[in-house]
């Protein structure tokens, strides 16, 4: 059977490992070190909380974060893949304040092909654009912090 990867709102409390692997214990990280600490600094530290049998990512400097996954699903088993945390912290915009995607689906990796970081970033414009008064997505882990254009 061919794997399918969705994007889910949240995660059953099984995959409390797998995620904190793909947030906390990411191999890629030591590419964005300096981006991520300051990124910490502003915006606080993500942590991974239980509620009734589900996930969610809160940032103690954050109220109201939003989480989005991305799950691989094949034969009956699924993993999270991708993860993007992302807040209001203005009006006019949505800002991504923690990303974590896994190796296999990073650049050069065995998923590359899943474009699972930009498929993430596009369920966020959507929001965006669903969104009244929402004019710019930003990333916050880039030091000059681009805007995806939400049109």
């Amino acid at each position: 059977m061919p794997y399918e990867i969705t994007v889910k709102s949240r995660l059953p409390a099984t995959m409390r490992g797998q995620l904190e692997a793909l947030l906390f214990f990411n191999a890629g990280q030591h590419r964005m070190r300096h981006a991520i600490q300051a990124t910490i600094e502003r915006y606080g530290v993500p942590e991974i909380v239980e509620d009734n049998g589900w996930l969610r990512v809160q940032v103690a400097g954050v109220p109201e974060v939003q989480t989005l996954f991305a799950v691989h699903e094949e034969d009956g088993r699924a993993r999270p893949v991708g993860a993007v945390v992302y807040v209001r912290d203005t009006f006019e915009r949505i800002t991504v304040v923690h990303l974590g995607i896994a190796d296999d689906y990073a650049f050069r990796g065995r998923y590359a092909q899943e474009r699972v970081l930009p498929r993430l970033l596009q369920q966020i414009r959507q929001v965006a654009r669903r969104t009244s008064g929402i004019r710019h997505v930003e990333v916050a882990y880039r030091r000059n912090r681009p805007r995806v254009a939400t049109a």
